[in-house]
């Protein structure tokens, strides 16, 4: 995730009230011999706090809050011979006499050679007879056709050599993924080098298109989108390089469980539309009389979009994208379950039902203050409006 000195804090802290007097004291831990202490002033990163309701979770289910997921840009790359491609090579001769036909037993005008099926060496060469080892790897199909009529004419009359590529596997990409019918490695063709024909000839998608994600990884560098958006728009259907790894699976909303609730866990709901009564649901529910019933908090790396649709004021974190943020939730409230039923979860979210013992939200920041700081953004949602 994106704020790990966010997120491990409060980890810590669960960590060390779940122990029970199975572990070592948190006293033991701090006062420890030999421990390398960090001040941590320098440790503080702000955060967002959200008091939820209703008005609040139909706001955000209304904008747009989905990660801004991109593909490279760039045209198709030249497409040359290269090394363990196989060729098909015809040489084709033209006489104005004839040349003897024997199978036909007549004279033709034409007569075509065509060679065994060339595979290019390890030295970009091939065999052609007559011409010996000939170097075609780097060339386009085209030039090396050129090529090669024009060093036949020394030797025949009139020729014309025909080349095809039968299988390119100079330049290949991989599908990977629980969400494609074929996973295998597929040549870059000239018919077929852009990322959707590629997920067609690998049989196409398993689920449907809002379900799937696609993963192009490029050397050092990852893209994502929604196969659904892929089909849309052109800018997220790119052409291929050599090496592409492109992974199709089916979109899930995981959610890590953490506290007063029946069961912790990591909770994964493939439904794109996952809501926080969704995973509640799937983890048991709130355990009575353990959870504290106004402290329930969704942890997440919100971005700049998501806050600025509800109006928090964003001054404490230029230059950031993605904001640590803590929406709370006081399921006393009468419209509780409309506000848990609004409000979406996403991808990487930690849902964390406070203690009863801590049933205050300043008490629940009391017992996480050694390591986590107050919230430099307080957002209400009474602020908001109707």
């Amino acid at each position: 995730m994106r704020s790990l000195r966010f997120i491990l804090p409060l980890l810590a802290v669960l960590g060390l009230s779940a122990c029970g007097g199975a572990g070592p004291a948190t006293q033991a831990i701090l006062n420890a011999t030999g421990a390398w202490k960090v001040d941590r002033a320098a440790q503080d990163e702000p955060f967002v706090l959200v008091d939820t309701g209703l008005n609040f979770a139909k706001r955000l289910a209304g904008s747009v809050h989905e990660n801004h997921w991109s593909m490279p840009g760039g045209g198709p790359t030249s497409f040359v011979i290269g090394v363990s491609d196989v060729l098909d090579i015809s040489i084709v001769s033209n006489n104005n006499t004839g040349f003897v036909d024997f199978a036909q037993s007549a004279l033709t005008p034409i007569a075509t050679t065509p060679l065994p099926r060339q595979i290019v060496a390890q030295d970009g060469t091939v065999t052609v007879p007559l011409l010996g080892r000939v170097r075609a790897a780097g060339r386009s199909v085209q030039t090396f056709e050129r090529m090669l009529t024009q060093r036949l004419s020394a030797v025949l009359v009139n020729p014309t050599a025909i080349v095809q590529m039968v299988e390119r596997q100079s330049a290949t990409v991989s599908v990977i993924g629980a969400g494609i019918s074929n996973p295998a490695t597929y040549p870059i063709n000239l018919s077929d080098r852009r990322l959707l024909d590629v997920i067609g000839r690998a049989g196409g998608p398993t689920g449907e298109a809002d379900e799937i994600i696609i993963t192009l990884s490029r050397k050092d560098y990852s893209y994502q989108a929604v196969l659904h958006d892929v089909y849309a728009r052109s800018d997220l259907n790119p052409y291929l390089r050599e090496g592409d790894l492109i992974s199709v699976e089916p979109r899930l909303t995981r959610v890590q469980v953490l506290g007063a609730t029946g069961n912790n866990t990591m909770v994964e709901i493939t439904d794109i539309d996952a809501k926080l009564i969704d995973v509640l649901s799937a983890a048991g529910g709130l355990t009575s009389p353990r959870a504290d019933l106004k402290g329930v908090f969704v942890y997440r790396d919100a971005s700049r979009h998501e806050l600025h649709a509800i109006g928090a004021n964003l001054n404490a974190f230029i230059g950031q994208d993605y904001i640590p943020t803590i929406y709370r939730f006081d399921m006393t409230e009468p419209t509780a379950p409309f506000t848990a039923k609004a409000f979406r979860m996403q991808d990487d979210d930690i849902l964390y039902v406070a203690d009863s013992a801590n049933a205050k939200l300043t008490n629940f920041f009391s017992a996480a203050g050694l390591l986590a700081p107050t919230p430099a953004v307080y957002v209400q949602d009474a602020t908001l409006g109707n």
